[in-house]
């Protein structure tokens, strides 16, 4: 069974030791060379970030591989703090570095324990071409190849599973707040309830996708009527 995180916007740097390269570093590097041409007023514009932050993604590239950090500890989104890689003991880490991906536009698939640098490409820019036709292919052979056998386990946003091969035996697990007003997905708490699973998988070591539907937590169950075979939904009263 195989985890699928989206990653996060925003980083803190990691002293934890980072013990891999990310599998597939040239063709970031290609993406970086190509990243490297535009302006900072460029970047603003075609991404539409701020001033001040588009001056920030224009040094991640010019330092781009000099200064690395252990993926699981540098993203730093609400789905990462809630999984708060940093409270793990050995052996929960020693699982996760088998069971759990973080698919990434600018590295394709990152492991735990790959150092990586900080960035800012989303799999949805454009700005160096289409990136689902750049990835697509690469990513699902690595998933083929590697992890033939194994279920996926979609935690990841539809931005980033959008690039998944939906041939492929895969679980999404979704999930919803219910109030008077009826279901909705309030993309604050959706991230949290994802670090949150993702953890509760890691920690109780489950290999039966089945199993899943028993974790609750922080008020979300497990809603059978609403699930399917592709589609576990999870819902929390509010």
């Amino acid at each position: 069974m195989i985890l699928l995180l989206s990653p996060s916007k925003t980083f803190v740097r990691s002293e934890e030791f980072h013990e891999e390269c990310p599998y597939f570093m040239n063709q970031s590097i290609g993406l970086i060379r190509k990243l490297k041409v535009f302006t900072a007023e460029e970047i603003q514009k075609k991404m539409n970030i701020s001033a001040d932050l588009a001056q920030d993604v224009v040094q991640y590239h010019q330092e781009f591989g000099k200064k690395k950090s252990c993926a699981i500890y540098s993203y730093a989104g609400y789905a990462y703090k809630a999984f708060d890689a940093l409270s793990l003991n050995q052996e929960d880490l020693n699982y996760l570095r088998f069971h759990l991906y973080i698919i990434s536009g600018l590295y394709g698939l990152v492991r735990p324990f790959d150092g990586i640098s900080f960035y800012r490409l989303e799999m949805q820019e454009t700005i160096v071409g289409n990136l689902y036709h750049f990835w697509g292919k690469k990513i699902n052979h690595y998933l083929h190849h590697q992890h033939k056998h194994d279920i996926l386990i979609n935690l990841a946003s539809k931005e980033y599973s959008k690039v998944l091969d939906d041939s492929r035996q895969m679980i999404t697990i979704s999930f919803y707040q219910k109030s008077l007003e009826g279901l909705k997905q309030i993309s604050m708490y959706v991230k949290r309830a994802r670090g949150l699973m993702a953890r509760a998988i890691i920690k109780s070591r489950i290999e039966d996708p089945s199993l899943i539907k028993e974790i609750s937590f922080e008020g979300y169950h497990y809603h059978s009527s609403l699930s399917s075979e592709k589609e576990f939904v999870f819902i929390k009263e509010v």
